[in-house]
């Protein structure tokens, strides 16, 4: 570069400091997980993130997972494990079965922080449900 036609040898070695140190910075490779573990509430449901993608305590509005739109908390178990969706972000998918084996589905938790602090945004449901907040 320096004895290329048009360059001058006083910016040819400036280029060359400037250019180096952003390729040196620059890594390719995967986001790091979001920090999902942990317990989680929206109103009467509530979800429990362990390590090793176990689930611990689960209990969901039986519409969060294709059921009746009733009032009543319904228990859960599962497993989970991080992911990504193209356009939601990075979160939690979840594998859910009812513990009596009438309800089951996926579903996508974004993690994300907002006004209440972080908070996991449930998938796949009414528009209207709130974000789970970290307990």
């Amino acid at each position: 570069m320096i004895g290329s036609p048009g360059l001058s040898r006083r910016y040819g070695p400036a280029l060359l400091v400037c250019v180096l140190p952003l390729a040196a910075s620059c890594t390719v490779g995967k986001a790091p997980d979001p920090p999902v573990i942990g317990s989680w509430k929206a109103g009467a449901s509530s979800i429990q993130l362990l390590e090793g993608g176990k689930l611990g305590e689960v209990l969901l509005l039986p519409a969060m997972c294709r059921g009746d739109n009733s009032p009543t908390a319904v228990k859960f178990t599962g497993t989970w494990k991080y992911g990504k969706l193209q356009d939601a972000g990075t979160g939690a998918i979840v594998q859910l079965a009812s513990l009596d084996g009438y309800l089951r589905c996926e579903r996508y938790f974004q993690y994300g922080k907002g006004n209440n602090g972080e908070q996991l945004g449930m998938t796949g449901v009414d528009a209207g449900q709130e974000p789970f907040v970290r307990q």
